[in-house]
């Protein structure tokens, strides 16, 4: 047989079989090997049908074959049509050769004219925060907090529950709700939906007015983490990723939450009492947690992660900074904390029974690879919460409320600029804001002309009688 006859046979035995959709006589790799990229048949291994979440949490897959091309550093998915896939293949290859020929725009004008569902933006809210982890712009412990904080809006917004399985991380069930999530289309957790989750958020507090500016409070913590994933910064950075037309949270308003001062609600030379004679010998690893958050103002992570090593004892200072595992929350963050002689002496009085590194001894390792809030000290903190709740500590956060108690007091000591460097805040208003609150009465001593009038009174009024 001819090489002539040989050849052509071959090339109708594969349309025969591309026709008939039949891919298993060449292995994926075989066929990359074999066909370039302008050969139908090599289309075939890169054909996907994908799926989204539709309103009522349903996923659906959409029936035509899609494929992905890359070009420029540039990337964009078609729908190829069709639910057949030699037909699908054919087409993916007619597009990737216009696509070479032509360039992005006369592509995206001839194939995706419509900018429907289906040949819409189809980068997902999982491979948009792919993307935005690989850029490195982010501390891991930050990215995670903000992912979390939007993945919490958009499966409220899209009515992604879970139930109790959602909090199964040894059996799947959390990646499994989070797998849900991932999928939905970015393009699809729009501004409006952002807006109408923040009032659902807010509805499901009630109408106790304590509970519902609690609500906006949180609501709006969320949005400032997950909208941070979106800063001009960080898209910039970005990588082969085409992004919809309109982001999440553009012109997404934050609530008005009223004054956020702090208003102190702490008996704190009973507090100290207490802890000193309840908890020093019995719970010295609570007793030192205490210690720390009340006199040095520090944050749960910074109390978690401080090591001995921190701690100046000649000049009464515990320096803070970046380690292994401590990743602070600003570069503000880091800094001297001055602290009474007092505190240290009674550190000073542990130290000798402590067997680690860090000055609250845990059985648990440290660990920055979480994907969830993980402390090193929870169950501490868990006997510390429940301690200060049992004197009368009512806040959400009891031993954030020790913290914002320091402030408090240094504001009325020293002033707001004062208190602004102790507590390490990276601006000045965020004191203001939230711990200016002076404890201390302020009177300008008018009452006393009030007593001197009154006691003139009186004394004409007993001469009269006389």
């Amino acid at each position: 047989m001819s090489d002539t006859k040989e050849h052509k046979r071959t090339l109708e035995n594969t349309q025969k079989g591309t026709e008939r959709g039949q891919t298993n006589r060449l292995s994926p790799g075989e066929r990359e090997r074999r066909l370039s990229k302008t050969h139908a048949d090599y289309w075939f291994a890169r054909l996907r049908k994908r799926n989204y979440t539709d309103r009522s949490s349903k996923t659906v897959e959409i029936p035509d074959w899609q494929v992905r091309l890359k070009k420029d550093g540039r990337e964009a998915w078609f729908n190829l049509g069709t639910p057949n896939q030699a037909a699908a293949a054919k087409r993916a290859k007619e597009v990737f050769t216009f696509l070479e020929a032509n360039g992005w725009e006369a592509t995206l004008a001839k194939f995706k004219p419509n900018g429907d569902s289906t040949q819409g933006n189809q980068l997902t809210v999982g491979e948009y925060l792919r993307a935005v982890r690989d850029t490195g712009r982010l501390r891991f412990r930050t990215f995670l907090n903000y992912q979390n904080c939007f993945r919490t809006i958009v499966a409220g917004a899209f009515g992604v529950g879970g139930g109790d399985e959602k909090f199964d991380y040894k059996s799947g069930g959390n990646q499994k709700w989070i797998e849900r999530i991932d999928r939905i289309r970015l393009e699809r957790v729009t501004p409006d939906r952002v807006t109408a989750w923040q009032r659902k958020f807010v509805a499901q507090a009630g109408k106790s007015p304590v509970a519902l500016a609690s609500a906006k409070r949180t609501a709006n913590s969320y949005v400032r983490c997950a909208r941070s994933l979106f800063s001009s910064k960080l898209t910039k950075a970005l990588k082969g990723v085409t992004l919809p037309e309109r982001l999440p949270f553009n012109g997404v308003e934050l609530f008005g939450t009223g004054s956020m001062k702090y208003i102190s609600k702490v008996n704190v030379q009973s507090l100290i009492a207490a802890a000193r004679g309840e908890l020093k010998e019995t719970e010295t690893e609570v007793y030192k947690a205490f210690l720390l958050g009340l006199f040095a103002g520090m944050r749960k992570g910074e109390i978690d992660l401080a090591e001995w090593r921190m701690v100046d004892w000649q000049n009464n200072l515990i320096r803070l900074e970046e380690t292994e595992w401590l990743h602070l929350k600003t570069k503000d963050s880091a800094g001297e904390i001055m602290v009474d002689p007092e505190m240290l002496a009674e550190l000073r009085e542990m130290l000798p029974r402590s067997q680690s590194q860090f000055i609250l001894t845990s059985d648990r390792p440290p660990r920055n690879d979480s994907a969830r809030p993980y402390y090193r000290c929870e169950r501490i903190f868990d006997r510390l919460t429940e301690w200060l709740r049992s004197k009368g500590v009512r806040a959400n956060k009891p031993l954030h409320e020790l913290r914002k108690e320091i402030g408090a007091l240094v504001a009325t000591e020293h002033g707001i600029y004062a208190a602004s460097r102790f507590l390490r805040h990276s601006d000045i208003t965020t004191t203001a804001r939230h711990y200016a609150e002076h404890k201390a009465r302020i009177s300008v001593g008018l009452g006393k002309l009030l007593d001197t009038d009154i006691k003139s009174a009186s004394t004409k009024a007993a001469g009269g009688a006389a």
